[in-house]
């Protein structure tokens, strides 16, 4: 019964083709006010009229914006601290998937110990977990460095779906080739994160065509969507190219 719970759930989250547009509304959890999320029932609506394939965000926003999220056909993913008591409450809430998140070095054997056992009570529910997990290190001055590079990610993504992922979100690592070995090194979906603000429209849609070329299942994108002139054109846009096959060109027409 579990398998089919988390079977279904998954679609909610993943089309047919196998790729997911999903809007990443979790950040007023870890970095306080950010601009763009003031009024996220105004956002939800936007995104979906855009063709988002699912929300990811925060207890208070699905409690406060159940109807929002309930009455459309979109995928909700609840962001949640990596402790088993709210994987039963998940289940309960009839969330779709529940993600972790992990900056943290490879060698953190008991940070990454917990996506284990994060693993085993989602498959105790029929739960979804999507575990965002981006390699670091600690610089010669003490502030934690992000690695970028496939050979890095690709240990971390590896590290994530080996541990119990049903999906993985990370970085892109800025080419077709050297994404490729990451998803080829991961045996489970790999979606991408956004990251801070691109400088512009084409520059987000390369990222989104080129990850996709690469093999990867689609992306999870937060300020590069909400934070821009026109929330559902720019969720327009990279939805034409996840699920339409339509060129860099094609999706820039759709912001004119």
């Amino acid at each position: 019964m579990t398998a089919i719970g988390k079977e279904l759930r998954l679609r909610r989250i993943f089309r047919r083709d196998g790729r997911s547009l999903i809007v990443a509304m979790d950040h007023n959890l870890f970095g306080g006010l950010v601009p763009g999320l003031e009024k996220p029932a105004d956002v939800i609506r936007k995104v979906i009229r855009g063709g988002a394939d699912a929300i990811m965000t925060t207890f208070g926003v699905i409690k406060q914006f159940c109807g929002e999220l309930a009455d459309r056909n979109v995928g909700v993913i609840w962001s949640i601290l990596p402790d088993t008591r709210y994987v039963e409450l998940a289940a309960r809430l009839g969330v779709d998937a529940v993600k972790i998140t992990y900056f943290t070095s490879m060698q953190d054997r008991e940070a990454l110990a917990t996506i284990g056992t994060m693993a085993a009570e989602c498959e105790k529910w029929g739960m979804p977990l999507l575990v965002e997990i981006v390699p670091t290190r600690t610089g010669e001055s003490g502030r934690l460095e992000i690695l970028h590079e496939a050979k890095d990610v690709k240990v971390a993504a590896r590290c994530a779906a080996e541990r119990g992922a049903d999906f993985v979100k990370t970085l892109y690592t800025g080419s077709i080739e050297s994404f490729k070995e990451v998803v080829e090194n991961c045996p489970v979906p790999v979606v991408i994160l956004g990251g801070a603000k691109m400088k512009t429209d084409e520059e987000v849609l390369t990222v989104v065509k080129d990850s996709i070329e690469a093999g990867g299942a689609g992306v999870a994108f937060g300020r590069n969507i909400w934070q821009h002139r026109d929330p559902v054109k720019i969720t327009r846009a990279i939805a034409m190219i996840l699920h339409e096959g339509a060129s860099i060109g094609e999706a820039l027409k759709e912001l004119q």
